[in-house]
């Protein structure tokens, strides 16, 4: 039974070194972890909150604040069909 158990280890190893195997598994995780948590923000093309323009920080920030506060969540007009 010894050539049979050398065999298996054999196949083991062979399959261990395979690229082809990691990235099947990979493929396979990543599913799963997509089927448990959801696909992330960046699938979708990210948030996108900053204007490429600037670099961010609290100019950003600011301008963003002032304009919410302009606006005062006003409501939207209704659609008129």
């Amino acid at each position: 039974m010894s050539w049979l158990w050398l065999l298996e280890r054999k196949l083991v190893e062979t399959l261990l070194r395979s690229p082809t195997f990691h990235r099947s598994v990979q493929k396979v995780h990543k599913q799963i972890h997509h089927l448990q948590h959801g696909k992330p923000p960046e699938y979708y093309g990210g948030t996108n909150l900053e204007d490429p323009a600037s670099n961010g920080g609290v100019k950003s920030f600011v301008k963003l604040f002032w304009d919410e506060l302009k606006s005062g969540h006003k409501p939207e007009p209704p659609k008129k069909k």
